[in-house]
């Protein structure tokens, strides 16, 4: 056999070891983030709704449809004793949670007299499934949700709005090229790949591991989840021009990163029913002003459960709880909550 064969070979192994290898991280990467149930967490320094009893009424959402035979269950919130609602919101969560995460806004809307029906994405929280499955799986799922409520009246011919942050904020404009009846849409810190969204994730995790797959990444996502789930939230999406959209996103966050956000996007393609805010900061989440303040809660707490004296530790955390306020620890950033009622109402 001449070199110049065996130098093929050589090269042809070691190709194929990386793609396998890469297939495997890949795989295993998934197996640790998406391939699993969406949960809240267990500590009581997270917003539940009985944190919010006094404001909120809420029933119960269960669709008519399954996905892989799986129904998709939520709640419908509306303030206490509201009268003239202005419109109906459909609210699509984030990832790492459900909808409860989302009480704070939940609350923000309601009280500005919107209804919102808030879902909890497949595999994830009181919904039906065994894992989140893939990203775009939740696109799927928000174009099933709204044309259930459309179809079975839900929103009593209310306007439809839709509201989403990050996975969510990817979700909103991914739907739109089905339903231009949705009046406005709202996508905070939105992506437009699912598959480099997933990879920038990684990135904080693992730079090595960031820098290894990404040249096969996409093949991967191919071969492990088909051309169906690996959707981009910009397809189609200047085919609907009839709902205006507002994408919000700042440069520093550190999750969603400026080569995949939504609104960098449509601010160099000139979409024009969107507006976009861009900020220099705010996070992941710009709606809440104080975002750390969770995590300060939460270690507050952790250091708690590790007094040794167990009298001690039960009296101290019981203590803790007992002060928490936590409906007034979390602050919204009042300037973005003023943009997107301005943008709602304008």
């Amino acid at each position: 056999m001449s070199p110049v064969i065996i130098a093929i070979l050589v090269i042809l192994g070691v190709i194929l070891l990386y793609l396998i290898s890469s297939l495997i991280i890949f795989a295993y990467f998934n197996f640790k983030t998406v391939w699993k149930r969406g949960e809240d967490p267990h500590n009581p320094c997270y917003l539940r709704y009985e944190n919010y009893r006094d404001f909120l009424d809420r029933t119960e959402y269960q669709s008519s449809f399954t996905y892989n035979r799986a129904k998709i269950n939520g709640y419908i919130y509306k303030k206490k004793n509201l009268v003239n609602p202005k419109g109906f919101f459909i609210l699509s969560h984030g990832f790492f949670g459900t909808h409860v995460q989302y009480l704070i806004i939940i609350n923000m809307l309601c009280q500005k007299d919107y209804v919102v029906l808030a879902y909890d994405q497949y595999g994830a929280g009181e919904s039906e499934g065994k894992n989140q499955e893939s990203l775009a799986t939740g696109i799927y799922i928000l174009d099933e949700v709204i044309n259930d409520v459309t179809k079975r009246h839900i929103n009593k011919n209310l306007d439809i709005y839709l509201y989403g942050h990050s996975w969510g904020g990817y979700c909103v404009a991914g739907v739109l090229k089905n339903h231009p009846e949705v009046k406005k849409a709202i996508s905070l810190s939105g992506f437009v790949s699912p598959i480099m969204a997933g990879l920038d994730l990684l990135k904080k995790w693992s730079k090595f591991l960031y820098y290894f797959l990404l040249p096969s990444v996409y093949l991967d996502a191919y071969l492990l989840y088909g051309i169906d789930l690996m959707r981009k939230s910009t397809k189609g999406l200047n085919k609907n021009k009839d709902t205006k959209l507002l994408a919000i996103y700042a440069v520093d966050d550190d999750i969603v990163l400026k080569h995949n956000a939504l609104a960098i996007y449509l601010k160099k393609h000139d979409f024009s029913n969107a507006e976009v805010l861009i900020l220099p900061s705010g996070g992941h989440n710009v709606m809440i002003a104080n975002f750390n303040k969770y995590n300060e809660l939460v270690h507050q707490y952790n250091a708690l459960t590790k007094i040794a004296d167990p009298d001690e530790r039960i009296k101290k955390i019981e203590d803790f709880i007992e002060h928490l306020d936590l409906i007034n620890a979390y602050e919204l950033n009042k300037d973005i909550e003023k943009k997107i009622f301005d943008f709602l109402e304008g």
